[in-house]
């Protein structure tokens, strides 16, 4: 594993939880998301890291404004200093670090920390997907195939024993075996920085993450949002899935 990555994160989390508990500035961004001055020390302080590292990488981060020399770059890192900035503002738990490099489109590693869940989730393809040094990997079921969503369009779908108001929960949960499936709707604003470590953690793990289509995902585009709707699975259900998304 990546040890320095691992640990760029790890003192971002660290970061984020010392604002926490010391007090941070809440501001209100044009699209009326919340942006704190937490979020923007991290991401002053990943960018540093990443450069001093990768001088001749790009960044692509939420609260950064983008850099246009990004699209001709072959090596990116995709970076949410603080996700679910909404959770860490109102000091609930369900808020992490988000980071992943991207190679010509491609995330192949990426690191998803939530600090105060203590929870650290390593990807990289080829090598596998780890929780706190632990290796996961989708189920292998698919018979019955417990499925996921909190989208009302797509509620006849849900076939999973509880009902999760998080994508990134949901996500999680396909990507460690616990569920088969999910389907994840997005708005407007989400961007690639909310998405780019779950589709590497996905294919790391043995999964799929794709749009309604079933076409894979790419990143470091020059429309930096994300399709509207976003399929994952453990792969086995992945064909199954996205027919019955279709249909609907």
């Amino acid at each position: 594993m990546n040890d320095w990555l691992i640990d760029v994160v790890k003192r971002a989390g660290s970061m984020a939880l010392d604002f926490r508990d010391k007090g941070f500035e809440v501001h209100i961004k044009k699209d009326g998301s919340p942006v704190t001055s937490a979020d923007l020390t991290i991401d002053a302080f990943l960018h540093e890291e990443i450069k001093a590292r990768f001088p001749g990488d790009c960044v692509l981060s939420e609260e950064t404004p983008d850099d246009p020399d990004r699209l001709s770059a072959r090596r990116v890192w995709i970076a949410d200093p603080i996700d679910g900035t909404a959770h860490f503002v109102a000091k609930r738990d369900g808020f992490g670090i988000l980071l992943a490099f991207c190679e010509d489109g491609l995330p192949t590693e990426s690191v998803a920390h939530f600090p105060a869940m203590q929870i650290l989730l390593y990807a990289k393809r080829g090598l596998g997907a780890f929780v706190n040094g632990r290796a996961v990997h989708v189920s292998s079921v698919s018979d019955d195939p417990k499925v996921a969503t909190h989208a009302e369009r797509f509620v006849s779908l849900h076939t999973a024993p509880w009902h999760l108001r998080n994508n990134a929960v949901a996500i999680f949960q396909v990507i460690t075996g616990e569920l088969e499936g999910c389907i994840c709707t997005t708005t407007p604003s989400t961007g690639e920085h909310d998405y780019a470590w779950a589709s590497c953690a996905f294919e790391a793990a043995g999964g799929k993450l794709t749009d309604i289509s079933g076409e894979p995902l790419r990143y470091n585009k020059p429309v930096r949002t994300m399709p509207r709707v976003l399929i994952g699975s453990n792969g086995l259900i992945h064909d199954a899935l996205v027919r019955s998304v279709a249909a609907l």
